[in-house]
């Protein structure tokens, strides 16, 4: 039975596509649909950009610049349309509740994640939230993992880590934590298989989790 846990937080705790791809078509003067910013995001906001512009077979575009852009309009609208996904706020009041500590480890920019946290989540306490440019390497390092289990006093093999990419899979690969990679979220079962994710560790839901947490 695992005694904490490690989550991603697009695509694992939120659905924030649509806001991620209003900003980036405010950025490139285009319409994205939630389908195409699905494939764009998940390893920060410079690849989006960057994967973006690719599709659109710009050459040769500035991504710095592009993604100050990109972060600005993100940061003057963080949540019009972000939600929890379905179970996710009855989960995290249920680890609450029993203190289960809680990580969140996302290569979202340190304050649109605690932005973002702090208006979808507001009653809900997390040990440690890790960003990009914060306190710890973006994913998928295991930098922010490693913090986490030292802030608890816990072992490795006391934590889980739930993700939803292949970035998350690497990630804790190379914590050398328990993952389960969920399918249901910014990435299909296809695609994660295409990247290398093994099916044995994916998931459909969240119920696998209760039970490895003995809730």
């Amino acid at each position: 039975m695992k005694k904490a846990v490690v989550f991603d937080l697009d695509g694992t705790l939120l659905n924030t596509t649509m806001d991620i791809g209003l900003a980036l078509g405010k950025t490139l003067g285009r319409t994205f649909t939630e389908e195409q910013t699905n494939t764009f995001v998940g390893r920060g906001l410079k690849k989006a950009v960057a994967g973006a512009a690719d599709f659109m077979g710009l050459e040769n575009p500035d991504l710095d610049a592009l993604t100050e852009k990109l972060i600005a309009f993100y940061r003057e609208e963080p949540v019009r349309y972000t939600q929890p996904y379905p179970g996710v706020r009855e989960l995290l009041e249920k680890l609450s509740e029993r203190r289960i500590p809680m990580c969140v480890y996302s290569n979202k920019e340190q304050d649109l994640t605690d932005t973002i946290l702090g208006i979808i989540f507001p009653d809900i306490r997390f040990t440690l939230v890790s960003g990009m440019h914060g306190r710890f390497e973006s994913k998928p390092s295991p930098e922010a993992v490693d913090a986490f289990a030292a802030m608890t006093g816990l072992k490795k093999e006391d934590l889980v880590y739930v993700g939803d990419t292949e970035v998350d899979y690497r990630t804790a690969c190379n914590s050398g934590v328990k993952c389960m990679i969920l399918t249901c979220g910014m990435r299909p079962k296809k695609s994660l298989l295409e990247a290398g994710v093994p099916e044995e560790v994916m998931i459909g839901s969240l119920a696998p989790l209760y039970a490895e947490l003995g809730l």
